[in-house]
């Protein structure tokens, strides 16, 4: 299950961080992982920022007029591209 990989997930209102880990219980901190990610994210359309301490958390940051068809769009481009995880 990709979601293994999800540390944590904050935010306030349409801003999110997704960090990316490779061991929950440590917060190890999941660089490679994520880079791979950034770019297979950015192959399917779906542009997000990359921050953090150490590059491992996801920041998304859409626009005002995003709908649910968009959020759908973004949650399945996740999970296609976390699934070798």
């Amino acid at each position: 299950c990709f979601c293994s990989v999800i540390g944590d997930v904050r935010g306030r209102g349409l801003m999110l961080g997704v960090e990316l880990v490779t061991d929950r219980t440590e917060k190890t901190p999941a660089k490679a992982e994520t880079a791979v990610l950034f770019e297979k994210l950015k192959d399917l359309g779906v542009l997000v920022g990359k921050g953090g301490l150490h590059g491992n958390v996801f920041r998304i940051k859409p626009p005002m007029c995003f709908s649910k068809d968009d959020a759908d769009f973004l949650v399945d481009a996740m999970d296609y591209a976390m699934s070798g995880f």
